[in-house]
């Protein structure tokens, strides 16, 4: 579906100052789209025109035309397009262990605990304090910061679940 869609955009753009254009989609199967420019009211009040697409009785309009009009930003990351609101940028390694040791520094220095990072666990850095004794090491806490917001949990080893501190 995304090629037919990617072979329709690029035959209207090609053809763009016809009014009715006819393409072939990624299957080979030629359809029928009416480039037009349409008027963008937002509540009422016209706030931009846009090249459109009218295809199967559906018209569509680029996302950056209506994000405009709305007066939202618009972006497309991987495969999500955020209009408005846009994702927090990632944090590093280092951002999230600086976020981690705000959160457990009495511990860290009443227990002269360390602070070892574990393999990521899908958006979490994955973060252990423990100490180290002479035949082995004692895991004080296990903690998650998601990359993107920032937010520090720990692990409940009791409940099985992360817990917000």
């Amino acid at each position: 579906m995304r090629d037919k869609v990617k072979g329709l955009i690029i035959g209207i753009t090609i053809g763009s100052m016809l009014t009715g254009v006819t393409v072939y989609a990624a299957s080979g199967t030629p359809i029928k789209a009416l480039l037009q420019k349409v008027n963008i009211y937002v509540d009422g009040t016209k706030k931009s025109t846009a090249n459109a697409i009218t295809y199967n009785n559906t018209t569509y309009v680029p996302v950056r035309s209506i994000s405009t009009a709305l007066g939202k930003d618009v972006a497309l990351k991987s495969n999500n397009l955020y209009i408005g609101k846009q994702p927090l940028i990632k944090i590093t390694g280092d951002q999230a262990f600086e976020l981690l040791y705000k959160k457990i520094k009495k511990e860290i220095e009443t227990y002269g605990l360390t602070v070892g990072e574990e393999p990521k666990d899908g958006d979490y850095y994955v973060m252990r304090s423990y100490s180290d004794r002479e035949t082995h090491e004692v895991t004080y806490g296990l903690y998650y910061i998601h990359m993107y917001t920032g937010e520090v949990y720990e692990w409940n080893f009791k409940s099985k679940k992360k817990v917000k501190i």
